[in-house]
């Protein structure tokens, strides 16, 4: 399946901001983020076949690098599981995100996360909680099982889409169907 536009029917076009590189950066902590992150990142590369992501094991090249990272990309992706907020990288790369105002994502695994989604807020320092978990962006749960994933990886997918000068909010609904055609 392709994601494409609900009003054209077609794909979307993936424009980049200026000085940007990718799309979307995955943050995430290696020991219960690591999997399921690379797995975002090859179904939304099927689903969205121009999309350019970071993803460590792929792009990194220096970690003294990390801010630079998120100024390239336009939206990121925050992988809340236990124990991200104790990384002294991916706190890097959050505050960062914060300090230059990035629409970010956030996504939690309830089953492969490592602790529920209450347990990981608790462990996020209090001056971030309100930026990161309100109510006006809602966690996206990231399941495994392939219907229910689609699910996760078009939300996910318009979070990004808000990062494209192209796009921004609010978007056109997206629908997701086979096609034999790309």
């Amino acid at each position: 399946p392709l994601l494409r536009l609900e009003s054209t029917k077609a794909p979307p076009r993936l424009n980049l901001g200026e000085g940007q590189r990718w799309h979307f950066f995955l943050s995430h902590i290696w020991g219960t983020g690591q999997d399921q992150c690379a797995s975002i990142k090859r179904q939304l590369c099927l689903l969205l076949p121009s999309v350019s992501i970071f993803l460590d094991v792929d792009d990194l090249e220096d970690i003294g690098m990390l801010e630079e990272y998120i100024e390239a990309s336009g939206v990121v992706m925050i992988f809340v599981s236990q124990g991200y907020f104790k990384s002294a990288n991916c706190l890097r790369e959050v505050r960062c995100a914060l300090s230059k105002d990035k629409p970010l994502s956030r996504v939690h695994d309830p089953v492969r996360g490592g602790a529920s989604l209450e347990a990981i807020k608790a462990e996020c320092p209090t001056e971030m909680r309100g930026s990161l978990f309100s109510r006006d962006h809602p966690v996206i749960i990231f399941h495994r099982i392939k219907d229910y994933q689609i699910v996760s990886l078009r939300l996910l997918a318009e979070d990004m889409l808000r990062g494209c000068p192209n796009f921004g909010a609010p978007l056109s609904s997206f629908h997701s169907f086979s096609s034999s055609k790309q």
